[in-house]
């Protein structure tokens, strides 16, 4: 959770006070089960918060301990060409990829603040060994880290050391027709992933997961993934389809569980390849946030999270309701509870 807050003449305003509130104790309320601790555990809960909102330090951007993901896009380059997806369009230069040292000094600077760290692209095992490094920096403070992959490059060489962590590993797959494969990924990579995947279960054990996404184009697969993984012991994640330069198309998503919550993506702090930071990779919708907030490489990562633009992109964040909300990232953690 983020804390924002507006001023006008030196003081928020009592609506936008009033609202901040409403919008912490809410949820909070319906996390509780015992009905008898409604009251003192509300109590407490309000003096919290307004600890947090009127203690003057950096860390109130931050509202809390454990509040925050740190979501890292290693790379856009991609040894696939999936249709779903346009990163791999556009991969970054040698010289626009920062050094690992520079994200473990990030997340070292925010670890107090972290609840999980993901590691996205592109196809983040091009850098298998950035990977164990942030694995085990993660392991260090005790924070959890999720790897998403394509499944191609994993071996038994990386699994065996990742597994020494016990951190989660996703392997994201859409179909398992070998034909439709080759539509979605470009490529014939169909027999290596199915059995990578069942390396990974052997070594990951319950730390391993299959994450697919619904679109028009893979809703048909959708149920026969879920049965593989089923037979197989897996957890199967699904993932709404967004529009990141792919040629898919959306399906209609019904009866979702988190229409009634807004965006809670402002709890994110998100790091492109060139150390680029952002509150949200799909954030540039809102016209505040087309341009970064700042780049690590180049400054503090408290700093850059504390200047004001930081503050007013995350405020926007809390009421905007763009399709990207319903992605996990985007959800607020009650919502899996």
């Amino acid at each position: 959770m983020s804390l924002i807050y507006r001023r006008r003449a030196n003081q928020p305003s009592f609506t936008h006070v009033f609202n901040d509130y409403m919008g912490e104790i809410k949820p909070f309320v319906k996390r509780i089960n015992k009905k008898h601790l409604l009251i003192p555990l509300v109590v407490l809960k309000s003096i919290e918060w307004s600890i947090y909102r009127w203690y003057k330090t950096p860390i109130r951007r931050f509202y809390g301990v454990k509040g925050n993901e740190l979501i890292y896009m290693i790379t856009k380059r991609c040894n696939e060409r999936c249709a779903k997806c346009g990163i791999w369009k556009t991969p970054e230069k040698d010289s626009e990829h920062i050094d690992i040292s520079i994200f473990i000094n990030c997340l070292k600077t925010l670890h107090e603040n972290l609840y999980q760290v993901t590691i996205t692209g592109g196809e983040p095992l091009l850098f298998k060994n950035d990977v164990l490094t942030i694995a085990e920096e993660s392991r260090k403070h005790d924070i959890q880290l999720i790897t998403v992959t394509n499944g191609v490059l994993i071996t038994e060489d990386f699994l065996e050391k990742y597994a020494k962590f016990k951190h989660i590993l996703v392997v994201s797959i859409d179909t398992l027709e070998a034909e439709k494969w080759i539509q979605f990924r470009g490529n014939d990579t169909f027999e290596k992933v199915i059995k990578n995947i069942k390396v990974a279960k052997k070594y990951l054990g319950d730390n391993f997961q299959i994450q697919s996404v619904l679109a028009s184009e893979s809703a048909s697969d959708i149920p026969k993934l879920k049965a593989f993984c089923k037979e197989l012991k897996i957890k199967h994640v699904i993932q709404p389809y967004m529009d990141f330069g792919g040629v898919w198309n959306d399906a209609k998503i019904e009866n979702s569980p988190i229409k009634e919550f807004s965006c809670a993506a402002r709890k994110n702090i998100c790091i492109y390849p060139n150390g680029d930071v952002v509150k949200c990779f799909d954030h540039r919708r809102i016209p505040l946030a087309k341009e970064p907030l700042g780049n690590i490489a180049k400054e503090d990562i408290i700093q850059i999270l504390c200047k004001k633009r930081s503050t007013e992109v995350s405020k926007i964040m809390k009421t905007c309701d763009f399709s990207c909300k319903y992605m996990s990232c985007n959800v607020p953690e009650i919502v899996y509870n």
